[in-house]
């Protein structure tokens, strides 16, 4: 099984990185093939709104996004890992989301129907509330896309430079086990 993982944090070592590599070691427990993506380091334009990728399913912007389309496309299981900022995710894998009409066609049917998709948030609110808008958007991009939500871990209270509590880690560990 091959799994990519849109990694939407600007920190490498922060908080969302712990939960996305207690996902990932569980995967790769489980066999799966695991390639992370850290958009952060790509060059990711905004999309221009012009509907030319949608009768091939390629953008006319030239960058990174070529990539990370391939491997969404060649992948089973798909990961949307992110700081909730503002109510919703990271600039960066917003960036990447807003790129994927690319993945409907003249009828708008998905290149990407029947893939799992997992999504991972962190942020520093205790509120779980907090997570609600991102969810929902998140829910409503992948019901487009005709993909399977297999679960998400929402971890709040998530502070700078410190561990991330444990019964995040084992949520993250038990859905793993779950895909």
């Amino acid at each position: 099984m091959e799994t990519v993982i849109l990694f939407g944090s600007p920190h490498r070592d922060g908080n969302t990185i712990q939960i996305v590599n207690a996902l990932s070691d569980g995967l790769k427990q489980k066999g799966y093939n695991v390639r992370m993506l850290y958009l952060n380091d790509l060059n990711i334009r905004p999309c221009q709104g012009c509907y030319a990728c949608i009768p091939k399913g390629t953008c006319k912007i030239n960058d990174d996004m070529k990539d990370i389309r391939k491997y969404m496309i060649d992948s089973d299981l798909i990961v949307y890992a992110t700081p909730v900022y503002w109510y919703g995710p990271s600039g960066q894998l917003k960036l990447a989301m807003d790129r994927g009409i690319s993945f409907l066609d003249n009828e708008y049917s998905s290149r990407l129907k029947g893939k799992k998709v997992v999504t991972l948030m962190t942020c520093a609110e205790d509120n779980t509330d907090t997570f609600q808008p991102a969810l929902d958007m998140f829910k409503k991009t992948f019901d487009l896309l005709g993909l399977e939500y297999a679960g998400s871990v929402e971890a709040p209270g998530c502070v700078v430079g410190k561990k991330i509590k444990k019964e995040f880690i084992q949520k993250v560990k038990k859905l793993a086990k779950a895909i």
